[in-house]
């Protein structure tokens, strides 16, 4: 009688080839903790973005629901609006009776914290106030709000405000040109 030996065959890996696996895997980690910084100021700053997008929607659609006239400014200490155009301390979003202020009656509807560590919010023609109509609309002229990194780690991007009061996202200007931060 014969017998019949199979031999299995043990599949692994051999020394060489694992510390090969391990050094592709050590460059992948070091080239992905270098773009970290700034793959986490940009959600930083799209967070900052779409607090401000928010805003801007709440106030246009509170303005038709309430037949008012809802204000939106860059926020001071004391829950009043700053008398500069630094909207870096967040916001505040109110009903107005038509005086663009602040009253101690006027109920505060949105207070926003101050912007992330580093991201700057610059108004075009530093407007410091905008004011939605009963319909909807934001009066005045159109208006732009720049989100720039001031360590350059995030793309710059602008909140386009058109006279109708809605708001769109742009990694260029509002007429299209080439933005620039600093």
């Amino acid at each position: 009688m014969q017998s019949v030996h199979c031999r299995a065959r043990l599949h692994g890996l051999t020394l060489t080839e694992l510390l090969i696996g391990l050094g592709i895997v050590s460059l992948l980690a070091a080239s992905a903790i270098e773009h970290l910084p700034g793959i986490i100021q940009s959600a930083r700053m799209v967070s900052d973005i779409n607090r401000f997008v928010t805003a801007l929607h709440m106030a246009r659609s509170e303005a038709v629901k309430q037949r008012r006239h809802l204000v939106l400014c860059p926020a001071a200490a004391g829950d009043v609006c700053a008398e500069h155009a630094d909207w870096g301390n967040g916001w505040l979003l109110f009903a107005s009776d038509n005086n663009r202020e602040r009253e101690a009656d006027e109920a505060l509807i949105i207070r926003a914290p101050p912007l992330t560590t580093g991201i700057d919010m610059r108004s075009g023609g530093h407007r410091k106030r905008i004011v939605y109509q009963p319909d909807g609309s934001s009066g005045g002229s159109n208006s732009s709000f720049t989100f720039c990194d001031r360590r350059d780690l995030a793309r710059p991007r602008v909140i386009c405000l058109s006279n109708t009061g809605r708001p769109r996202l742009s990694t260029t200007r509002c007429d299209g040109k080439r933005l620039i931060c600093g």
